[in-house]
């Protein structure tokens, strides 16, 4: 394999633990079992607290990487991740299980943001929107395989699942041996020939904001999917909770034709492909709601996971390609909006559920169609207003040649 290869794909394989830590959630009935004295909010903790924890270390990834480096703080990352996922197989403490998942979360983002950095530093234009691409692939891929692990494993017992962390032993050795040293200065290379106006960086910092913002709504939204799919599918009766599980399934694999399909969207509709993304989302959501079988709400999660991979790593794109001068801890901040909408969604869904004057999960979907209708229409207004014709973003402009 040429050594451009092997830098691509060590670099990847980081994104396959991003979405891993959700892997366990099947386990929480048999750990409730297991721990029948421990009470059930806490128990489900180990479903939430990984995001908590994520949410820190992102924030003080890049200073961190400022004092040893950006490889060796993603590669502890890694090594924190490697070693607390399978942690929970040799204990039986439930509250060193809590610290460990904990750490698992701290641990992911320390990495997740740099991988990002680390893009910046060895990929330009086109190749590194289509890394950003890559990388929603592969956390796709390996969410959907840390799952299916984990979830095979299950019929063991309840700490067997947790070896499916295992995966985070070769990947953290593949990373160290394979990525090389970078600087720890700013990673965006913008052409010397690009004209920028005076307030240029004021007003990337404005829109830095603008979209951790929508970020933030987009996240709860999207996440409000998730978590009352399963619900709508057996209380409508026409599917179950194995049925359930596809439809998660389906979402994983419309992030990862996403991902595949990145580049090549921006080069075609460029500024437009956020707006797009967002009204799939919408698309998604009408679909869902409207089921009365399987096969639609297939589709819809399809659409779900297509819509929000490629509005997502736009954004992340753009940030990248702007004048902001720590594009690190800027990506930083927009992996803390999006986790924090995550956090956030089993709450926002009742805050819907309310607008939506009803109890009908049917109705609630309707109201997520309507919010990311509006969304892409704010998203519209932020790009004539953040749209600067005299400066060209670095993707967008090789994406044309």
């Amino acid at each position: 394999m040429k050594k451009e290869q092997v830098l691509k794909y060590s670099l990847l394989s980081a994104s396959l633990l991003v979405g891993s830590a959700p892997a366990i959630n099947a386990n929480i009935p048999a750990m409730a079992r297991a721990f029948d004295t421990i009470p059930l909010a806490m128990i489900e903790m180990l479903t939430t607290v990984p995001s908590l924890f994520l949410m820190i270390s992102v924030l003080i990834s890049s200073f961190i990487a400022k004092k040893i480096g950006y490889k060796q703080t993603a590669s502890l990352g890694l090594l924190i991740v490697a070693v607390s996922g399978i942690l929970p197989v040799f204990v039986s403490n439930f509250y060193l299980i809590l610290i460990s998942r904990a750490m698992l979360g701290f641990g992911i983002g320390l990495f997740n943001s740099l991988t990002v950095a680390l893009v910046n530093s060895f990929y330009q234009g086109k190749d590194r929107a289509k890394m950003y691409g890559l990388q929603s692939t592969f956390e796709g891929a390996g969410g959907i395989f840390i799952t299916f692990i984990a979830g095979q494993l299950l019929k063991i017992g309840w700490q067997a699942p947790f070896l499916a962390y295992a995966i985070a032993i070769p990947v953290c050795i593949v990373f160290i041996k394979f990525i090389p040293k970078v600087a720890t200065a700013n990673d965006i290379s913008v052409d010397k020939n690009v004209i920028v106006k005076e307030n240029g960086f004021k007003k990337d910092n404005i829109m830095l904001i603008s979209f951790i913002a929508l970020l933030f709504v987009a996240a709860s939204l999207y996440m409000t999917m998730g978590i009352k799919v399963s619900t709508l599918i057996t209380t409508a009766g026409y599917g179950n909770a194995s049925d359930a599980s596809l439809v998660i399934i389906l979402l994983s694999l419309g992030a990862i034709t996403a991902g595949t399909l990145f580049s090549k969207i921006i080069k075609i509709f460029k500024q437009l492909t956020p707006i797009i993304g967002l009204l799939i989302l919408a698309l998604a959501m009408f679909l869902i709601g409207i089921s009365n079988s399987m096969i639609i709400t297939f589709a819809g999660s399809f659409l779900t996971g297509f819509g929000f991979k490629i509005f997502m790593p736009y954004l992340i794109d753009r940030i990248n390609n702007s004048q902001i001068k720590n594009t690190p801890l800027a990506t930083s901040l927009l992996l803390v909006g999006f986790n924090l909408g995550a956090f956030i969604s089993p709450y926002s869904s009742i805050f819907m559920q309310n607008i939506a004057l009803s109890d009908s999960l049917n109705s609630l979907f309707m109201v997520l169609s309507g919010g990311f209708i509006c969304l892409a229409v704010v998203m519209l207004v932020l790009n004539n207003i953040f749209t600067n014709k005299e400066v060209n973003y670095v993707s967008m402009e090789l994406a044309d040649n």
